[in-house]
């Protein structure tokens, strides 16, 4: 079982996230009672939305992370016993293996997404399979409850998983072995990324319902991911200062955009630290440079199972599917020079599909280039925006909590005009579903088709 160390992947084997999903089945429902039961869960978003109201009042005094020894006070204040499971926000529950192998109960509870924190032989071994008959949709990621595990890359798919159930007013249940640490700690990260909460603020949201204790390993990864999103939470504030009022806009409440190349620049060179010569940066993907993609014992101890040469060619890394001929890797040559004049952009597609296939199959990929700087990391953005639904400054994000990256400036705005087409078709996309709610409105059973669709 693999554990990380300030990032840099050792032997043995890296953890593996899997997510499968499971055929949905009809559940027998009343019309009324399908808009009751949507009803009643948007009630009570509004209503924790709530009593969340004064966070930002609270944040309009300097929050700052708090130390480690403060945040464990805060989880072992008053604690008291804690049950199987309970909801600890709208839709979304943490439990342990019990609750997540009692059938019955996770049918009367709704439940139709689960995460399992300790997926895997070794630790609680259900799966899609387990679930085969019920409606639910399976997502596993193999941790173990140490503390140094890097839980890290996981926090952002994780949440991506679980803000797309909510979204179609599902139910999730995050379970580990007890409901204490490996789940408490993903779903912290979710309220942190999705619901714009501080450490502190998830912290306290969640101990209202129920006693969680991460491990100090884990801590350390949410204080590290709280500082980022804090930070850049106030680099967004004081850009949208002079255009909140702008026509077409909510004060205070602007769609996203694409910043501006300056921003995108400030955004990739605050807080940067030296980057070792691979790192992984989304649950099996790495970006590391040219020594990492010639060490055939490391990559063989990392288990890479793909590679993406960004640096192809015989004028620059020369290495070739002929290199590799010894080890079981698949190659995706990409010939591209590190300058701002040069169009990576036709390359963006086709790369995010020949990763997106080795992940679906269970495969661990290195994208490098010279460096692991520039060329491989715009390709490892663009393949998040493609194909995992960030928008770039999530990419970004999600990519520097694990390793310092900066494409030049004509990749970034290459990425720019992606995410700018991406973002509006996501718009268009969310405009026709709107339309197709109005027009299920009388009819629950056809809104109900038209999401799981």
């Amino acid at each position: 079982m693999r554990k990380l160390t300030n990032m840099q992947p050792k032997s043995p084997q890296p953890q593996e996230a899997i997510r499968s999903p499971v055929r949905q089945r009809g559940v027998k429902q009343t019309s009324l009672g399908i808009q009751k039961t949507f009803g009643l869960q948007q009630m009570a978003m509004e209503d924790w939305h709530k009593k969340m109201s004064g966070s930002q009042e609270r944040r309009s005094r300097r929050y700052e992370t708090p130390p480690i020894s403060d945040l464990e006070e805060l989880l072992m204040k008053g604690c008291r016993s804690t049950g199987p499971v309970n909801q600890v926000w709208p839709g979304v529950y943490i439990g342990n293996a019990a609750s997540a192998r009692d059938k019955d109960t996770l049918m009367i509870m709704g439940i139709t997404h689960i995460v399992n924190a300790a997926h895997g032989p070794l630790h609680i071994n259900t799966g899609a399979r387990f679930y085969r008959d019920l409606p639910i949709e399976y997502y596993g990621v193999e941790a173990d409850d140490a503390y140094d595990f890097d839980l890290s890359p996981f926090f952002y798919p994780t949440a991506k998983f679980i803000r797309a159930a909510l979204s179609q007013y599902g139910k999730v249940l995050v379970h580990c072995a007890m409901g204490v640490s490996r789940s408490a700690a993903l779903v912290l990260a979710f309220l942190m990324i999705c619901e714009d909460l501080t450490l502190v603020e998830a912290i306290q949201a969640v101990r209202q319902h129920r006693d969680v204790c991460p491990n100090s390993g884990f801590l350390e990864q949410l204080r590290c991911l709280d500082v980022t999103l804090v930070q850049e939470r106030r680099q967004r504030q004081e850009a949208l200062k002079p255009k909140r009022h702008r026509e077409g806009e909510l004060a205070g409440c602007p769609e996203y955009e694409t910043p501006p190349l300056s921003d995108l620049q400030h955004l990739l060179w605050t807080n940067r630290r030296r980057a070792g010569p691979v790192d992984q940066v989304w649950p099996d993907l790495y970006i590391g440079d040219e020594s990492t993609a010639r060490d055939k014992v490391a990559l063989s101890g990392m288990g890479i199972t793909h590679i993406v040469n960004a640096a192809d060619g015989l004028r620059r890394i020369h290495t070739g599917a002929c290199f590799y001929k010894d080890m079981s890797i698949e190659y995706y040559g990409v010939e591209a020079a590190d300058h701002p004049d040069f169009d990576l952009s036709p390359f963006f597609y086709g790369t995010a599909e020949f990763i997106q296939r080795a992940l679906s199959r269970k495969g661990k990929v290195l994208v490098h280039c010279a460096m692991g700087v520039s060329r491989s990391a715009a390709l490892v953005l663009a393949f998040l925006m493609i194909c995992e639904g960030l928008t770039l400054v999530e990419a970004i994000r999600a990519v520097r909590q694990h390793r310092d990256v900066c494409p030049n400036s004509g990749f970034l705005e290459q990425l720019r005009c992606l995410d700018m087409t991406l973002v509006q078709g996501k718009w268009q996309r969310q405009e026709a579903l709107e339309s197709k709610k109005a027009a299920s409105s009388a009819n629950p059973w056809q809104l109900l088709w038209d999401q799981q669709k």
